[in-house]
C-alpha cells in the first residue's frame, strides 16, 4: 500500500512537467528523424531503392505510396527509420538497386550521411543562438557545455578573454590545504587547459578523494599544486568532489544614493573597488538576510568575516578604487541601510511592506545593521513587531502579527517572509559584468563552428576518461536522463538555451554514431574499410557474430545507464 501511495505521489508531481517532457521527447525524436532523413537522401542520390521511410516506430497510423517508397507515420513518434532494398542479408539477391550491390563509396556515403546531418544541424543550432542573441543564463549554459567564455568580466591585471581566477578560498577546505590562494589564475587541471570555470568544476567534481593536479599562475610564474577534493554524497550516482573555492569577481559600485556618505566622499557608479581597508577584494561582497541564516555555506562565512572587519572601525572605511586608468583611495564612515525584499504571499507582504522600503526601527529600537535585524527578528518571532520604515521619503509604521505561537517552530527559520539587502554608506556593490557579445550572421556561423569543435573535443576527452576509468558509466545520461535535462532546460532557462542544448545533443548523436561500434554507422564504415583493404567483404558469419555480441553488450549498457537515469529522476521528484 505504501508503494502505491509513493507511486501516486510521483505521478502527481510529474503531471505539471508533462508538457516540457513531451517537448523534450519530440525534440530528441526530431534529431533521430533528421538522422534517418540523411540516410534516405543519400540512398536516393546513389540509386538505392528505399522501400520505407517512417516517422516514428511501431504500428502504422497513416501512409502513402509514392513510387518505390512508402512514406508513413507510425505510432511511437520518437525518431524514425529508413528500410532499403537488400539491407537485410537474407533478402539480398545481387540485383541493381540493393544496398549491398552499391559501390563501397556509395554505401559509405549513405551510412555517413545520417551522422553528418546531425553534426550539421548542431552547427546551425549553435550559429542560430549566437546570431539571435542570448542572456547571461544562456551564456553560462553555453560556457558549461563548450568551454567558451561569454560575457566574461575583464580584470585590471589581465584583460585576456580566457583568464579564469580564484576568488575566495575556504580557510579549512581542500583548496586551501592544496595551496590555492585568492587571485591565482587557473591554467590547467590534470593536463587539460582551463578556458571556462565549468571545465575546472567538472574536473574537480569527477575526482572525489582523488589527487588532482592543478597548474596556476601566481606572481607571473606557473606553479603546480595537488588538491584532493572531498567526497560529497550525490545520491544514486555516487559522490562528487568539492574543494570549496569560488571564481574571482571584480566588484563595482552599481548605485550611489544621492546625498549619501559615499556620494559626499566622491564615490561614483561604475567605480571598481579593488580593496577594503587595505585588503584586496577578490570576490564581490554581499550583505543581506541570507548571510545570517544558520548554514554550513562557507561563502556566507566569508561574507560575515568581511562584514565584521568593516565594522571594526566604523569611523574610517578605506576603499581602493580604479576609475578608468586612475587609482584612488577614499575614506568615509560606515553607515548601513537595510532595504526590504519581500516574499510573495508572506506575512510581511500582507502587512504592507514593499520591496525597496528602508527599514529603520523594530519596536522602537534602531536597526543598526542587518546582523542586528536578523537577531531582533529571530528573538521576536512569537510577538507582534512594529517596523518603522521609509518609503519614497515618507515615514511609515507597520505592524507584523506573530507568525506562529507554537514553540515547536524553530525561531531561527521564522522571518515573516521578510528578506533584505544592505547598502554600505549609501552605495550598492555588485559583481562586474561585461556586456554580452553580439555577432553578425557570418561571425555567428564562425562561433558556431568553434563551439562545435569544442563540443567534439570535449566528447572525445569524456570517452577517453570513460575508457581509462576516470569517469564512471554511472555519470552518463541515456535517453531518460537526456529527456529530463532537455525539459528542465526549456522550463528553467528559455528558448535560446533549449535550442543550443538540442544542438549539443545532435552533435553528440552524430559523434556517437561515428564510433567504430559494429551496429552503429561507424561500425559499418569500419566493415567497408576492411572490405576495401581485403578486396572482398568480411565473411557474413563473422559480421553477424560481432554485431550480435555488440548488440547484447549495448543493450546491457543501455539498461545500466537507464537504471541510474530512472533512479535519479525519482530522487529529483521526491526532493
Amino acid at each position: 500500500m505504501e508503494f502505491f501511495f509513493d507511486l501516486m505521489d510521483l505521478m502527481t508531481s510529474f503531471l505539471p512537467h508533462f508538457w516540457t517532457v513531451f517537448l523534450a521527447i519530440i525534440s530528441l525524436g526530431f534529431l533521430i528523424f533528421i538522422h534517418e532523413l540523411g540516410h534516405f537522401y543519400a540512398a536516393k542520390r546513389c540509386g538505392i531503392k528505399v522501400n520505407t521511410f517512417s516517422i516514428g516506430f511501431g504500428p502504422k497510423i497513416i501512409g502513402i505510396q509514392r513510387g518505390e517508397t512508402e512514406y508513413k507515420i507510425s505510432m511511437l513518434l520518437f525518431g524514425g527509420y529508413v528500410q532499403m532494398e537488400g539491407e537485410n542479408p537474407s533478402e539480398q539477391t545481387g540485383a541493381p538497386g540493393e544496398f549491398a550491390s552499391a559501390s563501397i563509396g556509395n554505401r559509405a556515403f549513405v551510412v555517413a550521411a545520417g551522422p553528418a546531418v546531425n553534426l550539421l544541424f548542431g552547427i546551425l543550432a549553435y550559429s542560430l543562438v549566437f546570431a539571435t542573441g542570448f542572456d547571461r543564463d544562456d551564456a553560462r549554459l553555453i560556457g558549461g557545455l563548450t568551454g567558451i567564455p561569454l560575457g566574461k568580466e575583464d580584470t585590471k591585471e589581465d584583460t585576456k578573454e580566457d583568464t579564469i581566477q580564484i576568488g575566495w578560498v575556504a580557510d579549512n577546505g581542500p583548496g586551501a590545504a592544496g595551496g590555492l590562494m585568492p587571485g591565482d589564475t587557473l591554467v590547467s587541471i590534470n593536463g587539460e587547459s582551463i578556458r571556462h570555470w565549468a571545465t575546472f568544476e567538472q574536473g574537480i567534481g569527477l575526482s572525489p578523494n582523488k589527487d588532482v593536479e592543478l597548474v596556476v599562475e601566481r606572481d607571473g610564474t606557473h606553479q603546480t599544486l595537488t588538491v584532493k577534493p572531498e567526497a560529497i554524497p550525490a545520491g544514486i550516482r555516487g559522490d562528487i568532489g568539492k574543494i570549496r573555492v569560488g571564481i574571482r569577481h571584480e566588484t563595482v559600485v552599481s548605485k550611489v544614493r544621492e546625498g549619501s556618505i559615499a556620494a559626499q566622499a566622491g564615490i561614483q557608479p561604475d567605480d571598481l573597488i579593488v580593496s577594503i581597508n587595505g585588503e584586496n577584494l577578490h570576490s564581490a561582497p554581499y550583505f543581506g538576510s541570507e548571510v545570517w541564516h544558520p548554514s554550513t555555506n562557507w561563502v556566507n562565512e566569508k561574507y560575515k568575516a568581511l562584514y565584521k572587519q568593516i565594522n571594526e572601525n566604523r569611523d574610517a572605511l578605506t576603499l581602493g578604487i580604479y576609475r578608468g586608468d586612475e587609482k584612488l583611495t577614499l575614506e568615509m564612515p560606515v553607515e548601513w541601510r537595510v532595504i526590504a525584499n519581500v516574499q510573495e504571499g508572506s506575512l510581511a507582504k500582507a502587512a504592507g511592506i514593499r520591496d525597496g522600503d528602508v527599514l529603520l526601527k523594530l519596536n522602537g529600537e534602531p536597526i543598526i545593521d542587518d546582523m542586528t535585524l536578523y537577531t531582533q527578528l529571530r528573538t521576536m518571532a512569537n510577538q507582534p513587531i512594529e517596523i518603522d520604515l521609509m518609503r519614497d521619503g515618507t515615514s511609515k509604521t507597520i505592524t507584523l502579527a506573530s507568525e506562529t505561537e507554537s514553540s515547536e517552530i524553530d525561531p531561527e527559520t521564522v522571518m515573516f517572509g521578510l528578506m533584505w539587502q544592505t547598502t554600505l554608506s549609501g552605495m550598492q556593490l555588485a559583481p562586474k559584468l561585461a556586456p554580452l557579445p553580439e555577432y553578425s550572421i557570418l561571425a555567428a556561423f564562425g562561433k558556431g563552428l568553434e563551439a562545435s569543435w569544442l563540443t567534439f573535443t570535449a566528447i572525445g576527452r569524456t570517452l577517453q576518461k570513460l575508457i581509462g576509468g576516470e569517469v564512471s558509466p554511472k555519470q552518463l545520461a541515456g535517453p531518460i536522463g537526456i529527456t529530463n535535462i532537455t525539459g528542465n532546460i526549456f522550463n528553467n532557462f528559455g528558448l535560446s538555451s533549449f535550442i543550443f542544448f538540442v544542438g549539443f545533443i545532435s552533435i553528440n548523436l552524430g559523434i556517437i554514431n561515428l564510433l567504430p561500434i559494429p551496429i552503429a554507422d561507424g561500425g559499418l564504415l569500419l566493415f567497408f574499410a576492411v572490405e576495401k583493404i581485403r578486396g572482398k567483404p568480411m565473411p557474413r558469419r563473422a559480421q553477424d557474430i560481432v554485431q550480435q555480441v555488440t548488440f547484447v553488450f549495448l543493450i546491457a549498457f543501455f539498461l545500466y545507464v537507464s537504471f541510474f537515469d530512472g533512479m535519479s529522476l525519482i530522487e529529483g521528484m521526491r526532493n
